[in-house]
């Protein structure tokens, strides 16, 4: 793929007769669109089903730090919901609206909204929900009768393996962008 783009840039940039084989780039622009489709959908039907998953095993009327903790996450699912929205943009079917300037600067505009969303939103979305679980942790840990001390342990250990996890997470998917997004935005750069 990286290749594949590199070879399509040193075409561009040598403006030789070859035409560019349109129909890979077109290909990849709709491989990763569809993709994101996919995500939207499971995001589409996780952000109802977690909260009512958590309002029906928390009390949530019966406690605020349940009530609080689900807002915060439902919150942090919604932000990347919404940012999901935000790069979203309709599969190409001809080769005719890679002709169009504004059409371009709109792709290369919605697959860095992608690239962003696994750079500083997913890292927000973290935060939350670290903060939304530990606050609901905190009316459980106290039902177990244990000491402050124990509790804030728990609530560490629990916080540092949420962070690793989601950073091990979020840098395989930025990896994963700039093999494959950032050469595309690149070349759709050199394009315009």
């Amino acid at each position: 793929m990286e290749k594949d783009i590199t070879n399509w840039q040193n075409l561009w940039k040598e403006e030789k007769s070859t035409p560019l084989d349109l129909n890979k780039l077109i290909t990849h622009l709709n491989k990763i669109e569809k993709k994101g489709k996919l995500e939207r959908i499971i995001l589409l039907a996780a952000v109802p089903v977690t909260i009512i998953v958590l309002a029906t095993l928390l009390p949530i009327l019966s406690n605020i730090y349940y009530l609080i903790s689900i807002i915060i996450i439902s919150f942090g699912m919604i932000m990347i919901l919404i940012q999901s929205y935000r790069s979203k943009y309709s599969l190409i079917s001809n080769d005719a609206k890679l002709n169009n300037k504004k059409y371009i600067k709109n792709i290369i505009h919605k697959l860095k909204q992608r690239m962003l969303t696994t750079s500083r939103y997913m890292w927000f979305y973290t935060f939350l929900l670290v903060l939304g679980i530990n606050i609901g942790y905190i009316a459980i840990l106290q039902k177990f009768n244990i000491s402050i001390t124990v509790r804030i342990i728990i609530h560490l250990v629990f916080t540092v393996l949420m962070i690793c996890i989601m950073y091990y997470s979020i840098e395989k998917r930025k990896k994963e962008n700039n093999k494959i997004i950032l050469p595309l935005i690149d070349f759709l750069e050199n394009l315009n």
